[in-house]
């Protein structure tokens, strides 16, 4: 049952992120929705990156957490369009232009908190 959970909560993980953006979708209106909507797909994407990971374990290294931290800030600050992105050089543009990369760097971040 332990070994089923683990490969079901990252799943788990996903709908519920689907489920809270239909909910967002439904009840706030267009401007906030895309600031709601954006926030509801990092956290689902970095939690699902976290259950990704099979250590789950507290451990010591406070600088790779904040490190992680520090770049989730930066994500987050960018996609709500608090910090521009004509401020960053050119690979940083393609990076958040293209939103597959962007969301594979979020469940790497996710994994990698706790590895």
């Amino acid at each position: 049952m332990n070994k089923l959970m683990k490969y079901l909560n990252p799943l788990l993980i996903l709908i519920a992120t689907v489920l809270a953006l239909v909910v967002s979708n439904m009840i706030f209106t267009q401007h906030i929705n895309v600031v709601i909507n954006n926030l509801i797909t990092i956290i689902g994407l970095f939690m699902f990156g976290m259950f990704l990971s099979y250590r789950r374990k507290h451990n010591r290294s406070w600088v790779k957490k904040v490190i992680i931290s520090l770049i989730m800030f930066v994500i987050v600050l960018v996609n709500v369009n608090v910090i521009q992105t004509n401020a960053f050089p050119r690979f940083m543009d393609v990076l958040f232009k293209n939103s597959a990369i962007l969301y594979s760097i979020i469940i790497y971040c996710g994994w990698a908190f706790f590895e």
